[in-house]
């Protein structure tokens, strides 16, 4: 099986094309990792793979069905989605996708279902979805897609095969971003240190997307860091309670600050977080304080992906702040 497009993971492409190569490809699978990492693009090469009716160098890309696949309209790939801010999959939405397992597929060997999950699916529908899962109909394989497959019931995760994506090398997705995306070359290596060789982030990025609300919002709770007394950085990170998705890029970029108050702190000039005022006042802190600064971040990332209240998440992260800091 091939990749066009999907950089890095080579060990996950290995796996992946043993079992295509095998004639017995698993029923489920769980792609897992951080926003921009490709889980979209590896679960479309694999719909795409499975579906080619050129089986030595799937996917094609020429072969009339990766062309309808390409386009959006192959009859044997459904692409499910959920609804509101979290984007999460309903019951309806799962019943919809039972009652279309059960037929059998139109032109290709596979019905392929790609479920994006969002940032939460309730309990009642992954009950449902356990029970296709479960007894899958013939020739039917999901591939469900989500940041955290920490999210999904414990029966979920138990009967799909799970991988986990991450980002290319930095030098890799520079010269993805040049090639692709027309990038000045400094640009794109400032934006693959930025991060992390994260493509979904640096096309971002390079559309401005650091000028946006969770930047402003990470520059916001750096400086209200050392401020005295809790208010300010209280309410500094309020507006991270309305929005998990605003909460995670917030975050990210916080981390990121932090990173460079450390650099600072060990006598580095390199910043990549945008906010050199607000590293140069953390990075008179001790180092000490700077290291645990810089840990919570991606400590608070993974409470999210565990679905924690939000309110209680903020009021937290507020108090693991001072405390890192020394207030």
């Amino acid at each position: 099986m091939d990749f066009p497009g999907f950089l890095g993971n080579a060990g996950v492409k290995e796996a992946i094309s043993a079992a295509f190569a095998s004639g017995r490809f698993p029923h489920a699978i769980i792609l897992q990792g951080e926003t921009g990492c490709g889980k979209r693009t590896l679960a479309g090469l694999i719909a795409r793979a499975l579906v080619c009716r050129d089986r030595e160098h799937a996917p094609c890309g020429a072969c009339p069905a990766c062309v309808r696949a390409a386009a959006g309209s192959h009859p044997d790939i459904r692409v499910v989605e959920g609804s509101g801010a979290t984007r999460s999959l309903s019951v309806d939405a799962v019943k919809s996708l039972i009652a279309d397992a059960y037929r059998m597929p139109e032109e290709a060997d596979y019905s392929v279902y790609i479920l994006l999950l969002g940032d939460r699916t309730l309990e009642p529908a992954q009950n449902k979805l356990l029970k296709v899962i479960e007894e899958p109909p013939e020739g039917a394989v999901f591939l469900l897609v989500c940041r955290s497959a920490e999210q999904l019931l414990p029966t979920i995760r138990s009967r799909a095969q799970c991988f986990t994506l991450r980002p290319p090398a930095e030098e890799e997705a520079a010269a993805w971003l040049v090639e692709h995306k027309n990038a000045d070359p400094q640009k794109a290596r400032e934006l693959a240190a930025l991060c992390g060789g994260n493509l979904g982030r640096m096309q971002d990025e390079l559309k401005g997307g650091g000028a946006g609300e969770a930047f402003a919002l990470a520059k916001a709770i750096a400086g209200a860091v050392t401020a005295t007394g809790s208010h300010r950085l209280l309410q500094a990170a309020a507006p991270l309670q309305k929005d998990r998705k605003l909460c995670r890029e917030a975050l990210s970029r916080l981390g990121v600050i932090f990173r460079d108050a450390c650099v600072l702190r060990a006598g580095g000039k390199t910043l990549l977080g945008g906010a050199p005022e607000e590293a140069d006042r953390l990075g008179s802190l001790p180092k000490k304080q700077l290291v645990r600064l810089a840990a919570l971040p991606e400590e608070y990332l993974q409470k999210l992906d565990r679905n924690a209240n939000m309110a209680l998440l903020v009021t937290c992260l507020c108090q693991s702040l001072r405390e890192a800091a020394g207030r």
